[in-house]
Order: C-alpha cells, then sequence, then structure tokens
C-alpha cells in the first residue's frame, strides 16, 4: 500500500507548453485574441517582405558591378564588391529565416485552438530579429527603426496574451516546438532564398568565356 499511496500522490511536472497555457489571461473570447495576433503578425511579414525586396535588388546591382569588374580585369574592385555581396547574401538569409519564423507562428496561430501554444514559437523569432539588426544596418539603416518597431509588436503581442511576467518565453521556450520551427523555417528560407541567387563569377571562368568569344 506505500508504493501505491506515492504513485497516487506523485505529481507529474508542467510541461513548457502546458505553463504557457496556464499563463494565457482569461480575459475575452479567444478566436478574435488569435485574429488580432494573426493581422499583427501579417503587418510584420509584409515588412520584412519589403527588405527582402531591397535587398535582393541590392544584391542583382553588386552581381552585375563584379562582373563588369572582372571583365575589365580589375581584381582589387572586385574582390571588395564580391565581399560586400557575400555580407548582403547572409543578412538575406537571416532575414528570410526570420520572416518564415514568423510564417510558422502565424499559420500555427490559424490552426490551433490555444493561443499559449503558438506563443512559445515567437521567442526563435525576436532572437533571430535581433541578431540581425547590427549587420542590416550596414546596407539598410531604417532597417533598425523598422525591427525595433517589429520586436516591440511582438513584445506586446506576448504581453497581451500572458499574465504579468511570470512567465519569460525566451528563456524557457527552448523546446523540441521551438526547434522544430525553426529547423521548418531555415529549410524553406534555404528553398525559397538561396536557390534564387547566382553564384559570383570566378576570375578565370570569365576570361575562358572571353577567350572562347573572341576565337569565335
Amino acid at each position: 500500500m506505500p508504493n501505491f499511496d506515492k504513485t497516487w500522490s506523485r505529481t507529474e511536472s508542467p510541461s513548457v507548453t502546458s505553463k504557457i497555457r496556464d499563463a494565457v489571461k482569461p480575459q475575452g473570447a479567444l478566436k478574435p485574441r488569435i485574429q488580432n495576433a494573426v493581422n499583427k503578425l501579417q503587418v510584420q511579414i509584409s515588412k520584412m517582405d519589403s527588405m527582402l525586396t531591397r535587398l535582393r535588388e541590392r544584391d542583382a546591382q553588386l552581381f552585375h558591378r563584379i562582373v563588369t569588374a572582372m571583365q575589365q580585369h580589375d581584381t582589387s574592385a572586385s574582390r571588395v564588391l564580391s565581399n560586400e555581396l557575400a555580407e548582403i547574401r547572409k543578412v538575406t538569409r537571416m532575414l528570410g529565416n526570420a520572416r518564415m519564423s514568423l510564417e510558422q507562428v502565424q499559420l500555427r496561430l490559424t490552426t490551433i485552438h490555444d493561443l499559449g501554444d503558438a506563443m512559445v514559437a515567437i521567442g526563435p523569432a525576436m532572437s533571430t530579429m535581433k541578431g540581425l539588426k547590427s549587420s542590416l544596418g550596414k546596407f539598410m539603416p531604417e532597417a533598425d527603426s523598422e525591427l525595433n518597431s517589429m520586436t516591440q509588436t511582438l513584445n506586446g503581442l506576448m504581453v497581451e496574451s500572458l499574465a504579468g511576467d511570470s512567465f519569460n518565453v525566451e528563456s524557457e521556450a527552448s523546446s523540441e516546438e521551438t526547434e522544430k520551427i525553426l529547423q521548418e523555417a531555415s529549410a524553406v528560407a534555404e528553398q525559397q532564398i538561396g536557390d534564387k541567387f547566382p553564384s559570383v563569377p570566378s576570375a578565370a571562368g570569365l576570361s575562358s568565356q572571353t577567350s572562347t568569344s573572341t576565337f569565335e
């Protein structure tokens, strides 16, 4: 009987998701609150789309300048421009990951019945956006205020949904669900963004093309 008593009295430790669910404020109907969160996330995703468009335009301009510099045998200029292009592509991939993270959060909000389940996913998206600020500011100074605005919006979204500061989403949300979201976002972002980049031509390849066209 003692063993039975111990088994009966044993309590299960709450999971990360259940702690978030318990922290969600029971205010108002759930559906309007979820729709409000979806709308706010869509605004941020649209802003990121605008940033990605500008980065791709900058990418195309630099790529063209690199090709021109190589055709003119300007090794110094092509190297400097290639370094800048590499940095822009790195930032573009990071921003693409952040965008896909937000889209994954938005998708979960539209398909779940508990707001707390989706709140777990906002933490990694916010962390990625914070990491973007220093890199993105080199090429797009105005992006700093945009990223601050996005981060504040997501912070506000969590404050509205969670009861006070009794639960720290960013520090405690390192769960399997979070890792799954990051993996999904990274895979989709690499497929959608990485494959669109033309490879930077090498000087050897460019000179061989030039010599071939000369003999033709």
